[in-house]
């Protein structure tokens, strides 16, 4: 069936609103941010890190955290009561205060994965609407995929919200890399699909998947991060884009002012791993 202009515009600014999340608008000279992914294991880890996270948010600035999927490990939950939401979820972040900006990961669709925003219902600190969304924090545009099942719709709202969006900065997130060191390797799949509507179009990538720390730069934007060292770690490599990578269990610090970037590794001891300042180009 073919459809018409009115129409197809009338489709896509319907996506965009049902997939997009706002706030008023914010006056802060800078948002400040954890990563991190693969974290759901309930292990000592996982909370070894978290009160990593507890104590360097008490030094610093964390205003939310993006949650880079495989949120409840082995196999996903059952629903948005299913006990394993309190050994894995809220008892290790009781104390990080802030909004969780969750996506999908492969662990999380062994499970119910309509039970992960329902569970929004349940947690106000759980911030899920739905399977792929944008969410704005003051001069910064968070587009959050589905990488697991990056299909045509998303693609279509993913490339029209990224040209709409007048941020000064543009995050992408999703839970498999397009490339990494670690034991998954790169995506050739999202290397087909997602890299062509983000190169230089958006600012960094944000992904898990590998359990590792890795940032990886090409000679082209955007500049792709690796956390998922938040409960337990696996070997990694590097390659000529690669700025660092480690295999050892933590999580990331974003820190964004206008026309600045800094991110830092932080690991489960407190430990400042790795610090990369960016200055944002058009």
């Amino acid at each position: 069936m073919l459809i018409g202009k009115n129409h197809l515009v009338g489709l896509i600014l319907t996506i965009l609103l049902v997939h997009t999340v706002t706030y008023a608008q914010c006056t802060s000279e800078k948002i400040a941010f954890l990563a991190f992914g693969d974290a759901g294991m309930g292990n000592a880890t996982q909370n070894r890190v978290a009160s990593s996270m507890v104590n360097f948010c008490r030094q610093g600035t964390c205003d939310f955290v993006a949650l880079l999927g495989d949120n409840i490990y082995p196999n996903g939950v059952d629903s948005p009561t299913d006990p394993q939401w309190k050994q894995k979820f809220e008892l290790p972040y009781k104390d990080i205060g802030v909004p969780f900006y969750p996506t999908l990961g492969n662990h999380d669709y062994f499970g119910n994965i309509e039970a992960q925003w329902e569970y929004s219902k349940v947690n106000p600190k759980w911030k899920f609407p739905g399977r792929y969304y944008r969410f704005t924090q003051c001069f910064a545009d968070f587009f959050v995929i589905d990488a697991e099942r990056f299909d045509k719709e998303q693609a279509l709202w993913l490339e029209e919200a990224l040209a709409l969006s007048r941020a000064r900065w543009k995050i992408v997130v999703g839970h498999r890399p397009i490339f990494s060191h670690g034991g998954h390797g790169d995506s050739e799949k999202l290397k087909e699909n997602l890299l062509p509507l983000i190169k230089e179009k958006a600012h960094f990538y944000l992904a898990g998947h590998d359990h590792d720390l890795e940032y990886i730069k090409k000679e082209y934007k955007p500049e792709f991060i690796i956390s998922g060292a938040a409960a337990e770690t696996r070997p990694v490599g590097k390659g000529k884009s690669t700025l660092f990578s480690a295999s050892i269990e933590g999580f990331t610090h974003i820190e964004l002012t206008p026309d600045k970037s800094t991110v830092q590794f932080i690991d489960q001891d407190g430990r400042v791993l790795f610090k990369h300042f960016r200055n944002r180009k058009k």
